[in-house]
């Protein structure tokens, strides 16, 4: 599982939602290296999100025609926390195993584990025994590492980050 590169709202730390932003120089940069780093990896499948710093990412590390894209590994909606600074993000109400949407109308933990939970299914039976990249973002990949791990304390979900251009490798497991 990687995290596409920084765009400018990682730079500037805001919430940057769907939008498609590009990625900057340093994105680029981390996704050129992400692609070295897993050169001698022969991946079965790629999927990516289709938001486009995402997508932009997996076309760097992956040749494009062999990339699926995969609507579940979309970014969380934020709502109405769009554009605004991340420090403002309410961690135990956005990261709720609870609810579903945020007072600002923004997805939840909950609402996306999810989707990433039926993604992983349908995987994990299409893909048995296969080698699979992910190309997405850091409340996605938040989702797969607590779905791959059990995790439930709710201290550890509120410090989980994956940095831009990191990798992040599971073994495959039932969920």
């Amino acid at each position: 599982v990687v995290r596409h590169g920084e765009v400018p709202s990682n730079v500037c730390e805001i919430v940057s939602g769907r939008n498609d932003e590009k990625l900057t120089e340093n994105g680029i940069e981390q996704a050129q290296k992400m692609k070295e780093k897993l050169q001698n990896i022969k991946f079965d499948r790629v999927y990516s999100s289709p938001v486009y710093r995402a997508f932009q990412t997996s076309s760097i590390v992956a040749p494009k025609e062999n990339i699926i894209i995969d609507e579940r590994l979309t970014e969380r909606d934020p709502g109405t926390m769009i554009g605004k600074p991340r420090k403002l993000i309410d961690k135990d109400i956005w990261n709720s195993l609870e609810i579903d949407i945020t007072k600002e109308g923004g997805e939840t933990l909950k609402a996306e584990l999810k989707r990433v939970k039926e993604f992983l299914l349908e995987k994990q039976i299409e893909d048995d025994n296969k080698t699979i990249l992910i190309v997405t973002h850091n409340s996605i990949s938040k989702c797969i590492w607590i779905l791959m791990n059990d995790i439930t304390n709710k201290e550890e979900i509120n410090k989980f980050f994956h940095n831009n251009g990191e990798i992040k490798k599971y073994v495959k497991k039932q969920i």
